[in-house]
């Protein structure tokens, strides 16, 4: 059958646009769904591995029966009426099991193959967990190939909204975003207005701004640990004024403000270009209108320079709230105190300190949905306009 032309192109559109595309299913798409899986079940991550984890045979039954397989005079009834199917896989081998696996373990465990290949010496190779139970489990062996987590429905979401530590977190990531993004968008606009003057050194200024966008989050974080801590930078400069030292990333009333300033500083050279880019685009014409009308230049700045860069200013204020409410590698590195973290740092704690990544997927969607909403409302209230 042949093709038409448009969807020839269109087929070879796709083929060139598939490795995006494969990239995004892969890595956005399906973690997103997982996650919203995950959410309704009790997963733990430590326990994702359990049936790879390699062991002895020998040296567990051993312990279990308190016996080593040369010793003379071993006979196999005895040795058998001392093997609890459940207890060797749960204690001598390490293996937590829920109910649907325990008594299949009872009901179909062949221990009488175990002792006898114990006592013919052939249980002294290591071995994953789940090619012994292949080997051993008469039937139902697939229980213990791979874990799968139980579902739990709402259970993580009911004890998400009685977790003192999740309210304290969100909490957080509001009054972090509330600060952060109307002072790093105004920042980040004078910024831009100042690299966009036709001044000597403008190259310069426009690079300074922007570096701190560039550098390694933990590096920065490092440098603002030396600024903060007791006996650093900011502590000395204050004390030429008599003032005491103060701990400021280990005070709860001061850790926050603190990794607030340094976000602002690291993140409005960034959005300077997006105002700087749109700056360069607005025709020179209205500005030499205002100055031959007698405009000074914050008045010019406040009725011509910000309503033109509205469009940008949704933009930046959307992906400010975006990053502020996702922050995390600041906290990580920096607050030591459980008042003073935010969202997603407790998921990080809950998924991998914790182990319990189905509690953390379902603060991952509550997250997901709060910035759905914020944005969606943003969208809504802020129109984007275009006036070129």
């Amino acid at each position: 059958m042949k093709l038409n032309f448009k969807t020839r192109e269109a087929m070879v559109g796709y083929l060139f646009a598939a490795p995006i595309i494969i990239t995004i299913l892969i890595f956005t798409i399906y973690p997103v769904f997982a996650g919203l899986y995950y959410s309704f079940t009790n997963y733990q991550p430590t326990e994702a591995q359990k049936f790879n984890m390699t062991f002895v045979p020998e040296e567990s039954v051993s312990f279990h029966l308190g016996v080593f397989p040369d010793e003379e005079g071993l006979v196999k009834n005895e040795l058998l009426s001392l093997f609890d199917p459940v207890t060797f896989l749960t204690l001598d081998m390490g293996v937590k099991l829920n109910a649907e696996q325990k008594e299949a373990v009872s009901s179909f465990l062949d221990t009488d193959k175990i002792v006898e290949d114990f006592l013919a010496g052939q249980l002294n190779s290591s071995v994953s967990v789940k090619d012994f139970m292949k080997e051993y489990m008469s039937s139902k062996s697939e229980l213990f190939t791979r874990y799968v987590p139980e579902f739990v429905g709402l259970k993580n979401f009911r004890e998400m909204f009685k977790d003192q530590y999740f309210w304290i977190s969100l909490k957080n990531a509001f009054v972090y975003s509330i600060v952060v993004v109307p002072i790093q968008t105004l920042l980040a606009i004078l910024l831009a207005v100042a690299a966009n003057m036709k001044i000597m050194g403008q190259r310069f200024f426009k690079t300074v701004f922007f570096l701190p966008s560039i550098s390694s989050s933990a590096a920065i974080s490092m440098i603002f640990w030396l600024i903060y801590s007791k006996p650093g930078v900011l502590n000395r400069f204050l004390s030429t004024f008599g003032f005491q030292a103060v701990d400021w990333l280990n005070e709860p009333n001061t850790a926050l403000g603190a990794i607030m300033v340094m976000n602002i500083w690291t993140t409005a050279g960034y959005f300077m270009i997006t105002f700087l880019a749109a700056l360069q685009s607005i025709p020179s014409s209205i500005y030499e209108a205002s100055q031959l009308d007698g405009a000074k230049f914050w008045k010019t700045f406040w009725k011509i320079t910000v309503p033109l860069l509205r469009p940008q200013m949704l933009f930046v204020s959307i992906m400010g709230i975006i990053g502020c409410l996702q922050v995390f590698d600041q906290i990580y590195f920096l607050i030591k105190n459980m008042r003073n973290i935010t969202i997603s740092y407790y998921i990080y704690k809950n998924a991998f300190e914790y182990h319990r990544m189905g509690y953390a997927s379902a603060i991952a969607m509550v997250l997901f949905l709060i910035i759905f909403a914020i944005t969606a409302l943003q969208r809504k209230l802020i129109k984007e306009e275009s006036y070129f």
